[in-house]
């Protein structure tokens, strides 16, 4: 694929089938998602809306621009959201949903909408993914999170109206959690302190792409639990 420049670069690595594990991230996320059950008590799936930065953004025309037209087009938008669903298939899309800490098979998205906002400059991605297995949320609580165990994406929710629950049970509480590089620590000392004495800590330390990454805690256990404010 070819790249003009550092920010053409950027479009290349990400979009290469193999991306390198980084200090810091090159490209940045405005993130929303909502929570979709089935109204019955079962989480069934979610959909993420992605607004890329402007750089990424601007940086995508010359590597898209077939027609050469200074814009993109809707069948190069196609082929844009048809290039990041391959590549990024094999970090789970970004997206992972958990029960008691362990990760909960979702199925691939089939398509990625695309498209690009001219009052923003930015490119928006959207997309689907259902639970392999619905979720019984009456009796599990479950953690939503978006984030790049490379750290070559970052994904900010900057506030818990970025998550918005549709299809769910009245009990449900959900509270945002945004982690501190403090808090990171504490998970790195509190991983060091399950080790058995003849087990060697990690030698990468832990995930701090994870451990750092801004998730939705939602339990709809308790039925005399405050009603939602984002449930619909």
């Amino acid at each position: 694929m070819a790249g003009t420049g550092r920010a053409g670069s950027i479009v290349g690595v990400w979009l290469a089938s193999a991306v390198p594990v980084l200090a810091h991230p090159h490209v940045f996320v405005d993130a929303r998602m909502t929570i979709q059950g089935d109204g019955h008590g079962r989480l069934t799936g979610l959909t993420n809306v992605w607004a890329m930065d402007e750089l990424f953004s601007a940086s995508v025309i010359p590597d898209f621009d077939a027609n050469a037209n200074g814009k993109l087009d809707k069948t190069e938008l196609a082929a844009v959201g048809e290039q990041v669903r391959k590549s990024i298939a094999e970090w789970s899309f970004y997206t992972f949903v958990k029960v008691q800490g362990e990760e909960v098979a979702l199925l691939p998205p089939k398509t990625f909408q695309v498209e690009w906002d001219d009052r923003t400059g930015k490119l928006l991605f959207r997309f689907d993914m259902q639970l392999r297995k619905p979720i019984n949320l009456t009796t599990t609580p479950v953690t939503l999170t978006a984030f790049d165990k490379t750290y070559f994406v970052a994904f900010d929710f900057p506030d818990a109206a970025r998550f918005t629950l549709k299809g769910m049970p009245a009990a449900c509480h959900h509270e945002m959690v945004a982690p501190t590089p403090d808090e990171a620590e504490k998970i790195w000392m509190d991983t060091l302190s399950k080790l058995s004495p003849d087990e060697a800590p990690p030698e990468d330390g832990i995930n701090f792409s994870e451990a750092l990454a801004t998730r939705l805690e939602v339990d709809c256990r308790a039925p005399l639990l405050a009603k939602s404010q984002l449930r619909e």
